[in-house]
């Protein structure tokens, strides 16, 4: 490229497909070089991309860690072009996921959302979640092969007619809802509840506390094994291999804990160990030229918030995908509970408070590990941006609705959750000599 002094001062305008040009930025002519070339010197060519390249307003102070919110409920700063670009991706891994028949669930999100029967067949209208888009929908026969075991319907609004909730009824398929922090706001199951359920729960509150001690004990050594195999999952390194032993000297020393309290405080130090090999993974981010993130975000970090002691107001995005995982394991886990006749309030580990489903959380500790391995295989494998977690006005981090439809998809299957309650009757009637009825 030649120099700005050789450069000649010449403002005749040339086509651009002649071998005599004009610069575009200091409007001098010149020639003899190759026909890509643009400006006429390297000086006018960093000043051409300058201009082409205006800056926009950050939305983090990534050095300082500051985040700047919207002054509305959600961060609609986001949801711009990005975020419709985005949408239309997840749309794609979701409806790819969907044809190849990877969900036993079925997530709808969106506005407009629509379940309907026509014909004698489920039609199901998927809503608008950005621009453009073209609005989904998909018919379902009854006992056709895709039918999905469950409909999970994500932070939306629509209709499901009555005759929708018969025709599901009928081919026991549930319907959750989530709201838009993961939690189980409502659920709908056709499955046929056990009729000794005020007995399992009279045999459940009646055992002895040693009894009671054996039966957290198996649930606290289920989960801490899934926990080892899933840390085996990462990739060689000291932080691995401590994390795996202070694992495995938890699980020896929980066959000698004699209290309930002393199985939560050996519960508590094996999730410190294990969660601490996570701050070794990374997140991969794009588009950060324009919308850049916090540095915390660019690894995945503790499990926990920065808002309280609530893990279920997530300031990262890795814990925010856990907890749309969890709160769809936690509907699988209550709907097999209702199946087998078990009290979800008739919790071991858990304390009991009215409207509180302990014992749903009390099944759902040995299954917790099998969902972060499909959450850590899922970040692994994905280049996040900006806009598919939008920040609320508490500074909450959300997901994007068709995000959040991936994500109900990364579970254990309803045979292993049919597998953990099944073990747990057997273990219960084993310590706590129950009927052969239960």
């Amino acid at each position: 490229m030649r120099d700005d002094d050789n450069a000649s001062d010449s403002t005749i305008p040339a086509p651009r497909s002649a071998s005599y040009r004009i610069c575009p930025v200091c409007s001098r002519g010149f020639g003899g070089v190759p026909p890509k070339q643009r400006c006429c010197s390297t000086r006018c060519a960093a000043e051409w991309m300058r201009k082409k390249r205006p800056k926009k307003p950050a939305r983090f102070d990534v050095i300082e860690g500051r985040a700047t919110h919207s002054a509305h409920e959600y961060d609609l700063d986001a949801q711009g072009e990005i975020w419709g670009e985005r949408g239309a991706y997840w749309e794609s891994v979701a409806d790819t996921l969907t044809a190849r028949g990877r969900m036993s669930s079925v997530s709808v999100a969106g506005h407009g959302v629509l379940l309907r029967v026509d014909g004698n067949s489920l039609v199901v209208q998927h809503g608008f979640t950005h621009h453009p888009q073209q609005r989904i929908e998909r018919r379902y026969t009854p006992r056709g092969r895709s039918l999905p075991e469950r409909f999970i319907l994500l932070p939306c609004d629509g209709a499901v007619t009555i005759t929708a909730l018969e025709w599901l009824a009928r081919q026991r398929v549930s319907i959750l809802l989530l709201d838009r922090r993961g939690n189980l706001s409502a659920s709908f199951s056709a499955n046929d509840s056990a009729d000794t359920e005020l007995e399992l729960r009279r045999h459940l509150d009646s055992l002895q506390p040693d009894a009671t001690i054996k039966l957290a004990r198996y649930l606290i050594a289920k989960k801490i094994e899934g926990q080892i195999n899933t840390a085996e999952m990462a990739l060689i390194s000291v932080t691995r291999v401590m994390t795996l032993t202070q694992l495995k000297n938890e699980l020896e020393l929980l066959n000698g804990a004699e209290t309930i309290e002393a199985v939560r405080m050996i519960e508590a130090r094996a999730a410190v160990a294990y969660f601490k090999l996570w701050t070794r993974l990374v997140m991969k981010w794009k588009g950060l030229g324009s919308r850049p993130v916090p540095i915390e975000w660019f690894s995945i970090g503790m499990r926990g918030s920065a808002l309280g002691d609530s893990n279920r107001r997530a300031t990262h995005p890795a814990n925010a995908l856990l907890n749309y995982a969890y709160g769809c394991l936690q509907s699988q886990v209550s709907i097999a509970c209702a199946a087998c006749g078990l009290d979800p309030g008739a919790g071991i580990l858990h304390a009991r408070r009215r409207g509180r489903p302990a014992l749903v959380f009390d099944l759902m500790e040995p299954l917790r590990p099998m969902v972060d391995a499909e959450v850590l295989n899922f970040i692994g494998s994905q280049v996040f941006a900006r806009a598919d977690f939008p920040i609320g006005a508490d500074g909450v981090v959300r997901i994007h609705p068709q995000l959040a439809r991936v994500v109900s998809s990364l579970g254990v299957s309803s045979l292993a959750v049919a597998e953990t309650v099944a073990h747990f009757i057997r273990e219960a009637r084993m310590f706590g000599n129950l009927r052969q009825g239960f």
